[in-house]
């Protein structure tokens, strides 16, 4: 007898990750593949979108299960790329990803001219990372190239074409790239009229809508069946959102990937934009998200272990114990509070609430009889101080009643840092089997996009299996407030310092 099963592709920055479901919401299989990003000049970041589709295919060779069983695909994707394509899929050059911040010009350009629309219907202020950006500074720069475009997708959504022959792409991954008008869900004609030929963007469709079915040709290059659905997906915001249950009013996540990422659920579209976060269409359609950014979240960690990690730990480490869970279980005996220590976790920048570029990051507090394992904890309550500050807004701005937080990402998969953040949150926080969230989104999406669940609260009852819960101590939590109150008292008397440091270093370097 045939299997039911439901493929979820992620195509991140660094790697595609898929995941493939049964009916009852169990992982049968699961691959990656990793590639680089094209660095050609300062403040460049490409890739050749052809190295996602051979990723996809490496993965798809490699999975332990039969892809004719594949009933829906799902589709998730970093946001703010810029896919140019011609109308016989020709790639007229490399991907302009979200990293690149080349387009200095263009920003000050929309801030003069545009400033007043994009923040009125697009919810948010002009900035290298959106694509709305980047097809200015195409025209602008590539005039040829601008011409020879059929259509400009996004990441995923070349995948897509890849799978099914159309050009499609969803309202969360638009939203994202300051291209739509949030309030009506449709293209952002007040803006993009004046700046690129409608004519030149893909259909504009509902993430669980379908992109398409799998045609012969990719048929053979993938083994899918011929004819199998693919739904259009989201951008892997939206995705993860998806992936971590936050699909109804007064639900919340915090993932703690490379970056920290919260999400809360709205019904409605604000009346306003609010600087201090990012509201996101959701990929429940007509519905919103509010989006908070932790620019180093688990890069903190990791940048910790890298610079200060004992000898003893690295040669400790393997397959079965890595050198995150031997630094995990010896900080679970260090004192809450890290005996004082508070450590800003502003590696690179500050995104949420201050989105202050500027800000540096910082070990504070430290005395003669501080050690290394005191200032490794404080990483791990700076990062999740950083996260308090989201959902204090969350609670000031819509008055949700967010009772628990569903944690996501690599961070959760040791059981302390899911307490810390349980602690200085002051709320539950679930912990899932599965760490993927953007393509756990994925799959969820190929199973309501393709009929199989009816709403989105019962896909994500059946796939987001809870691994642990973890209920705050009282104790702990008001010992956090104390430190907490420490943290944006040291984080707003530093801004001063932040600035000079930084121009001393740029006259310096000059």
């Amino acid at each position: 007898m045939n299997k039911e099963l439901f493929m979820g592709i992620d195509v991140g920055t660094s790697a595609v990750k898929i995941l493939v479901a049964d009916r009852q919401g169990s992982i049968v299989s699961s691959g990656s593949s990793s590639y680089k990003i094209d660095k050609i000049k300062d403040n460049y970041a490409e890739q050749n979108p052809e190295i996602w589709w051979q990723a996809v295919k490496k993965i798809l060779s490699n999975l332990d299960c039969n892809l004719k069983d594949v009933k829906s695909i799902g589709m998730s994707g970093q946001l703010n790329g810029i896919v140019s394509i011609k109308e016989n899929g020709e790639i007229v050059r490399n991907a302009i990803i979200w990293l690149d911040q080349r387009a200095e010009k263009e920003v000050e350009y929309l801030n003069n001219n545009y400033l007043d629309k994009i923040k009125k219907y697009t919810y948010s202020k002009p900035g290298t990372i959106y694509s709305l950006t980047k097809l200015l500074w195409l025209r602008n720069n590539e005039e040829e190239n601008f011409k020879n475009t059929y259509k400009f997708l996004a990441v995923k959504d070349y995948i897509s074409y890849k799978l099914t022959n159309n050009f499609v792409t969803d309202m969360s991954d638009a939203g994202a790239a300051q291209l739509l008008n949030l309030n009506k869900r449709d293209w952002c004609y007040e803006i993009l009229e004046e700046i690129v030929d409608l004519n030149k963007l893909p259909e504009l469709l509902e993430s669980p809508d379908l992109a398409g079915k799998v045609t012969e040709k990719a048929a053979e290059e993938t083994g899918f069946k011929i004819g199998t659905p693919v739904i259009v997906g989201a951008g892997d915001m939206a995705a993860l959102a998806l992936g971590t249950g936050v699909v109804k009013p007064n639900t919340a996540c915090a993932t703690i990937g490379t970056a920290g990422h919260t999400a809360a659920f709205i019904e409605e579209l604000p009346k306003e934009m609010d600087d201090r976060l990012w509201v996101m269409c959701h990929a429940v359609p007509n519905k919103y998200f509010w989006h908070g950014l932790v620019m180093t979240g688990g890069y903190c960690l990791s940048w910790f272990i890298n610079n200060f990690a004992s000898l003893e730990e690295k040669n400790s480490a393997n397959s079965d114990n890595s050198i995150f869970d031997i630094l995990l279980n010896r900080l679970s005996k260090i004192e809450v509070g890290s005996n004082g220590i508070i450590f800003l976790p502003f590696l690179n920048g500050e995104a949420t609430p201050g989105k202050d570029s500027k800000a540096k990051a910082a070990f504070l507090g430290i005395e003669s009889s501080s050690d290394r394992l005191e200032m490794a904890r404080s990483v791990l309550e700076g990062v999740c101080y950083n996260f308090k500050e989201s959902f204090e807004i969350f609670d000031e701005i819509n008055n949700l009643n967010i009772k628990e937080v569903m944690i996501g990402e690599g961070g959760s998969q040791n059981s302390l840092w899911p307490q810390i953040m349980a602690d200085v949150l002051e709320k539950e926080v679930l912990s899932f089997k599965e760490l993927n969230s953007s393509a756990l989104g994925a799959v969820i999406l190929a199973g309501v996009g393709a009929g199989y669940w009816d709403t989105f609260t019962d896909a994500v009852d059946n796939f987001c299996k809870i691994k642990e819960i973890k209920n705050y101590d009282e104790l702990n939590s008001k010992k956090y407030e104390k430190y907490y109150g420490l943290y944006k008292l040291a984080k707003n008397n530093l801004k001063e310092f932040n600035s000079e440091l930084q121009n001393i270093r740029r006259n310096l370097n000059d």
